[in-house]
C-alpha cells in the first residue's frame, strides 16, 4: 500500500512574540518530518548599522525587540566599550545590571502568567482568566509594572532605553528614587515566591524528557547573574566569548528565515533552565533555598523546567537587585559617566537576556561600525526546540488536535522571541 503523508499544521503559534508556525508530516508508519516555520521577514539590523556612527548604531540595536530592548542596548554598549578598550566603574556596572534585572522581572512575569499559565488552566488567553484568577493576574501586572518602572527610571523609558551611553549613563536617578526601588523590590519578593510555588505544581510533560546540552554565560563576579566573558556548557567545557564562532555554528535551513545553531554539531538549549543547570552553585538567599528543596523539578532533561527556572529567577533577581542597589548606594554620590576615547577595535559581549545567551560582536573603525554580528537566544534554541516538537509529535501524532495544543506548549516553554531570531548580515 502506498504511504499517505498527512500534514498537521499550526499556522500561527499563539502567545509568543513574532510570527511562527509548525508543520508535522505524518505517514502510515509515523512522523516523517517536523519543521518550525519562522516566517518573519528578513531583518537587516546588522547590515543597516554598518557605516553608521557608533552612537547612532547603539540607538538602533534596541529596536530589534520591544520585549528585551534593555538586553539589546546593554549588550551592544558593552560590546562597543570592549572594542574601545573601556571598562566602566563597578558602581556603573552595578546600576546597569539593575536595569537589566528590570528587563528580567518584566519579561519573566509576562511569560509565566500571561503566556504560559492559560495553557495549564484551560483558557485561550489571560483575559479569560481575570474573573476566576484575579490574584494571579494582579501579581503578573504588579511584577511586570515593577520591571517596566525599573527600566524607565534607569533607562529613561520602559522600551528602547536611551539613557545608557558609552561610559555610563546620561543621567542617574536621585538617591531617594533608588531607595524607593529597593523597597518596591522587597515588597515584590513574596509575590515572586508565590509564583515559584504555583509553577512548581504544574506538569512537566514526560514525552519530551531526554538529554539536553545547556549553554550559559559564566558569570563574571562568581555570583549568579547576567554578565560574563566566558560561555559554559553543561558538558564541562567553557570558552571565551570571543571564540563563540569556533564552538557554535549557525547555519541556514530551508524552512525558516531564522538560522539554526549547533554546539559541537548538535542542538543545544539556552535560557533560564540552562543558567540554573550551569550556575546553580552561585545562587544565594531565598532562591538558593528554593532550588535545594525543588531541584528534582528543575530537571536539565526537560524543556518545561524552563518555566519553573524562570519563576526561581524572579525570586533571585529581586534579591540580587536589592543587593546591587545597596552596592551602588554605598558609593553615593555616583558620577553618571566617564569620557570614552573613540578608537578602532573589536569587541564581543555575551550576556544573559531573559531568554538566554545574547551575543553582540562589533568592530569599530574611524568612529563607525565596520562589522556587526548579533545572535539572539531564540536563534540558538530553534534546533533544540524542533527536536522537542518532534518528540511530542512521535507520541501524539494519532491525536492531531491534542498534538497541536501540546506542540504550542512545547514552543512556549522556550519563551521564544521569534522576531529577534531573524538576522541577515548582508543586504
Amino acid at each position: 500500500m502506498k504511504n499517505l503523508y498527512l500534514p498537521i499544521t499550526v499556522d500561527h503559534i499563539a502567545r509568543v512574540e513574532g510570527k511562527g508556525g509548525v508543520e508535522i508530516v505524518v505517514g502510515e508508519d509515523g512522523v516523517k518530518e517536523v519543521k518550525l516555520n519562522i516566517i518573519e521577514g528578513p531583518r537587516f539590523f546588522e547590515a543597516i548599522t554598518v557605516g553608521k556612527k557608533l552612537e547612532e548604531a547603539l540607538a538602533v540595536y534596541p529596536r530589534i525587540c520591544s520585549f528585551c530592548s534593555a538586553a539589546h542596548k546593554l549588550t551592544a554598549v558593552e560590546a562597543a566599550e570592549k572594542a574601545l578598550g573601556f571598562t566602566p566603574r563597578e558602581e556603573i556596572q552595578a546600576l546597569r545590571e539593575v536595569l537589566y534585572i528590570g528587563d528580567m522581572i518584566e519579561s519573566h512575569a509576562l511569560h509565566l502568567y500571561l503566556l504560559v499559565l492559560p495553557d495549564y488552566l484551560g483558557y485561550p488567553g489571560p483575559l479569560h482568566m481575570v474573573e476566576k484568577y484575579k490574584r494571579e493576574i494582579g501579581i503578573a501586572l504588579e511584577l511586570k509594572n515593577l520591571g517596566s518602572w525599573m527600566m524607565e527610571v534607569l533607562g529613561s523609558r520602559a522600551i528602547h532605553q536611551e539613557n545608557v551611553v558609552l561610559g555610563g549613563f546620561g543621567k542617574l536617578p536621585g538617591k531617594e528614587t533608588l531607595e524607593r526601588m529597593k523597597e518596591r523590590l522587597k515588597d515584590a519578593l513574596p509575590k515572586a515566591e508565590y509564583t515559584f510555588e504555583l509553577f512548581s505544581k504544574l506538569e512537566q510533560y514526560g514525552e519530551v524528557e531526554g538529554p539536553i546540552t545547556h549553554l550559559a554565560v559564566k558569570p563574571r563576579r562568581d555570583v549568579y547573574g547576567i554578565y560574563g566573558d566566558y560561555i559554559r556548557a553543561s558538558d564541562g567545557f567553557e570558552f571565551p566569548s570571543e571564540e563563540y564562532k569556533r564552538h557554535i555554528r549557525e547555519f541556514v535551513v530551508e524552512h525558516s528565515f531564522a538560522k539554526h545553531s549547533h554546539y559541537r554539531e548538535k542542538p543545544f538549549m539556552v535560557g533560564a533552565i540552562s543558567r540554573v543547570v550551569n550556575n546553580s552553585n552561585l545562587l544565594y538567599g531565598k532562591a538558593k533555598e528554593l532550588y535545594e528543596s525543588h531541584k528534582d523539578l528543575l530537571r536539565p532533561t526537560n524543556p518545561f523546567a524552563n518555566n519553573l527556572a524562570q519563576a526561581l529567577e524572579l525570586v533571585y533577581f529581586i534579591e540580587r537587585g536589592i543587593d546591587l542597589i545597596d552596592e551602588a548606594l554605598a558609593k553615593w554620590p555616583i558620577r553618571p559617566r566617564d569620557e570614552v576615547e573613540i578608537r578602532d577595535g573589536f569587541g564581543v559581549s555575551t550576556t544573559e537576556a531573559p531568554r538566554g545567551i545574547l551575543v553582540y560582536a562589533l568592530e569599530v573603525k574611524d568612529g563607525k561600525v565596520a562589522y556587526a554580528d548579533i545572535i539572539t537566544p531564540t536563534a540558538f534554541n530553534l534546533a533544540m526546540m524542533e527536536v522537542h516538537v518532534r518528540m511530542m509529535a512521535e507520541k501524539h501524532y494519532n491525536e492531531p488536535e491534542r498534538l497541536k495544543y501540546l506542540t504550542e506548549m512545547v514552543v512556549r516553554a522556550y519563551d521564544p522571541c521569534i522576531s529577534c531570531s531573524v538576522h541577515v548580515a548582508k543586504l
